[in-house]
């Protein structure tokens, strides 16, 4: 008896410190639902990893609606271990709140500093410790149907003198110089005033706005407003006039471009894989160019606008922020794999600003694309770089841009008007410590 009951304790405790020994530590991730992306996520990152890893088990919830689901998760102290987030500026609540983890300490362990590009990186960093990992990037570009480009024997632009050129001889030809449209989201207003900023006014003069060195309603920024102003409601660029402008939805001016209507489209990075798709049933070719540069104080060379398209981070309730810092550093050591993932999502969701090589790629990658990707890294990479409304301007003056340029266009306020509000609205931004966090230029 005493044998058999030997036997079965031994059985029991080595059971026990079998199970205490190699039981792997679960991690729960909360992500954005999206019906496209999850499934890629799941196989690519989520199953991948747990056949890698028999330490850790990694568990990811596809929540609708993130920012609204997080938030009390959070504030209760329960919730996942890693979490989304739409953008920086949420990410400085929750940390100025206490309730998400610096990840300082994994970052100087697994290198982060050196995987992410410097802006990216620089993104998620407050009070000198970092908090959030960009999970996307896109700037602002143009596409231009290139079969009708050389047909007519036009260059691309480089300058405002060239640019008007351009635009005038397109016209001449019976088309719109650019396609775009507002029906079914109102901040698109936000993507031209971007883009006036950074090549008119230049980066270098929007950061000094941005930190408060400089005013919104300095010559330059007005400027750039009344140029804006100009190309929309006297010269007709978009899509004919801002009425035509305003009635035209998503499919409506991608339909636009690919019809030979429009001969440009000046759009996020977001544009590439509908561009390729419509251009795939025609018989023209499309090609894609940084936006130029219309004023010597914007620089000499084009530049990309910095935008992050959602973060993750760590929640300070975390009971195993070690485990959740090795599956984020799982995913930022392969490049390649990143790639892949992005690749089947036409390169809008997971474009994480990594430091890509050639080898990294895949060989069936457009060579369009690629460009884009390697360029852009190039570029931001060594400090050439300009600033989005969406991703750098604090709440209420991000708001009062695309929501009012409207009242610029119908003529009711001045483009200086303008300005003093949204200066007004920065003021009081600053004064509440509302500001989202920019990286040292």
């Amino acid at each position: 008896m005493n044998k058999i009951l030997n036997i079965f304790l031994s059985f029991v405790l080595t059971a026990f410190f079998a199970t205490s020994t190699f039981a792997a530590t679960k991690v729960v991730w909360w992500m954005e639902s999206d019906a496209t992306t999850d499934p890629v996520v799941q196989e690519f990152f989520v199953d991948a990893f747990n056949a890698e890893h028999d330490d850790i088990e990694l568990e990811v919830v596809f929540k609708e609606d993130i920012n609204d689901t997080i938030r009390p998760a959070l504030l209760s102290g329960s919730g996942p271990d890693i979490f989304d987030t739409p953008g920086a500026s949420y990410i400085k609540i929750y940390q100025d709140a206490g309730l998400v983890k610096s990840l300082q300490e994994y970052a100087d362990q697994y290198g982060w500093q050196d995987k992410l590009l410097e802006w990216a990186y620089n993104s998620g960093v407050f009070s000198g410790e970092l908090y959030s990992i960009p999970k996307n990037y896109e700037t602002m570009i143009y596409f231009y149907n290139k079969t009708l480009f050389e047909e007519n024997g036009w260059s691309l632009p480089n300058n405002l003198e060239e640019v008007e050129a351009l635009a005038a001889k397109i016209k001449a030809k019976g088309m719109n110089p650019y396609a775009y449209g507002s029906t079914g989201w109102q901040p698109t207003h936000e993507h031209l005033v971007g883009n006036y900023f950074n090549t008119y006014a230049g980066p270098d003069n929007v950061y000094k706005a941005l930190i408060g060195e400089k005013k919104w309603t300095d010559p330059e920024f007005v400027e750039s407003i009344e140029l804006l102003r100009k190309h929309m409601v006297d010269d007709g660029y978009w899509s004919g006039g801002l009425e035509t402008y305003y009635s035209l939805g998503w499919d409506d001016f991608n339909g636009e471009f690919v019809n030979r209507e429009s001969a440009m489209l000046m759009i996020g990075t977001w544009g590439f894989n509908v561009t390729a798709t419509n251009f795939a049933e025609v018989s023209d070719d499309w090609d894609w160019a940084a936006l130029p540069i219309l004023h010597p104080q914007a620089g000499d060379r084009p530049n990309y606008q910095l935008a992050t398209g959602g973060t993750m981070s760590v929640n300070a309730a975390s009971k195993n922020p070690e485990a959740a810092a090795k599956v984020i550093d799982w995913i930022l050591s392969d490049r390649a794999r990143v790639l892949n993932v992005t690749g089947q999502l036409g390169y809008g969701a997971w474009l994480m600003p990594l430091h890509y090589e050639d080898s990294d790629f895949d060989p069936n990658i457009d060579p369009r694309q690629k460009r884009f990707l390697t360029e852009f890294a190039e570029a931001t990479g060594t400090g050439n770089y300009g600033y989005t409304t969406w991703t750098f301007y604090p709440n209420d003056p991000g708001v009062h841009i695309w929501k009012d340029m409207e009242v610029v266009w119908a003529g009711d306020i001045t483009p200086l008007e303008f300005m003093e509000e949204s200066q007004r609205l920065w003021d009081k931004a600053r004064e509440d410590d509302a500001l989202v966090p920019v990286g040292k230029r």
